[in-house]
């Protein structure tokens, strides 16, 4: 009896775990799991990006041949950038009211772009325009963020932007999805961590704040959320590629080359079932690498436990919505812990 006691436990024992291990590769496979997989792996790519930065690679003079080694060796280290990176500096001056002006100006540099976007659409453009702005950015930010790795003295930044502008133009005429969305979480990963460092305090902390309030206003009020909304409705998988469409002037226009590029280029990212604005995650990315340049390694753990604990219960709060802003829930409780940990530093 007690032998098959034993046997009836194990076979219970291993039907619970059987059913665990089935309700978690469940959840794993959620699309909101994933994106929260890559968001934690992104924010710990670009902790390593501003360790390296801190040596002083990116400086414009060239750096002491020990200055690769990363000096960190406990969670209270401050870790400090080199006045020599380069840096957006802030024309006004690095005071409060100055870096809220200058990032309202960016705010409605953003407001004025949706708008032209939203125009374009409705002319059958828009995609050229995305496909414009996506090169320029693809380009640009890569040289940036390989410039912090390599130093501003190595050729490796200046080829891998090219590398980065051909496969992303070579992907839009050919139609690679995939290879799309992966230079969308490439533009991402690189601008969330070069963000900290290419902005100057406060602009690194203010910045995000503006655009987390900016984000509720462009989806629920602004020309964004309507936006997203008419490319959603025109999106329909099962119609041909190359079906003529209805143009505005009664005429039929059949898609182009660009029939299979998203009409919002690299500027958002598509897991399974949703689709999110790429500088939502490269913010996600941000904000504890500002907590690490403001406090210590330790404050960075502990905002990018905030701001991954703000995309779950974002996740909670929006999950039936058809439109929803990514930025403010996440953003605002990373700031908010960033705020708490700096009083008590």
């Amino acid at each position: 009896m007690k032998a098959s006691s034993k046997f009836l436990h194990g076979l219970a024992t291993q039907q619970v775990r059987k059913e665990f291990f089935c309700e978690l590769a469940k959840l794993i496979g959620r699309s909101e799991i994933e994106l929260l997989i890559l968001t934690v792996a992104f924010q710990i790519v670009a902790l390593f990006s501003l360790l390296r930065v801190a040596t002083g690679s990116a400086s414009t003079t060239p750096p002491p041949s020990n200055s690769s080694v990363i000096k960190i060796i406990n969670f209270s280290q401050s870790v400090s950038i080199p006045q020599t990176t380069p840096q957006f500096a802030n024309p006004a001056g690095n005071s409060l009211d100055a870096s809220l002006i200058l990032a309202l100006i960016f705010v409605g540099a953003n407001v004025v772009v949706i708008g032209f976007l939203a125009y374009l659409y409705r002319k059958k453009k828009m995609r050229w325009f995305s496909l414009v702005i996506s090169l320029f950015l693809v380009f640009n930010v890569t040289e940036l963020y390989f410039t912090f790795l390599a130093g501003i003295y190595s050729y490796i930044p200046i080829i891998l932007a090219f590398v980065a502008l051909g496969i992303t133009a070579f992907a839009a005429f050919q139609g690679l999805s995939l290879v799309i969305n992966a230079m969308s979480f490439v533009l991402a990963l690189e601008l969330g961590s070069s963000f900290a460092v290419l902005l100057q305090a406060p602009l690194n902390w203010i910045i995000p704040l503006v655009y987390a309030v900016f984000d509720i206003y462009a989806v629920y009020y602004g020309r964004l959320g309507k936006l997203v909304k008419e490319v959603s409705a025109g999106e329909d998988p099962k119609s041909p590629k190359l079906e003529p469409v209805p143009a505005n002037d009664g005429t039929n226009e059949i898609p182009g080359r660009l029939s299979r590029w998203p009409d919002f280029g690299l500027l958002s990212i598509r897991l399974s079932t949703i689709e999110i604005g790429m500088a939502d995650i490269a913010f996600y990315a941000m904000v504890p690498g500002v907590a690490l340049l403001l406090t210590t390694l330790f404050g960075f753990f502990v905002v990018m436990a905030a701001v991954d604990a703000g995309l779950v219960l974002s996740f909670s709060l929006f999950r039936k919505s058809e439109v929803a802003p990514g930025l403010p829930v996440p953003i605002l409780l990373g700031l908010a812990t960033l705020l708490v940990v700096v009083l008590v530093k």
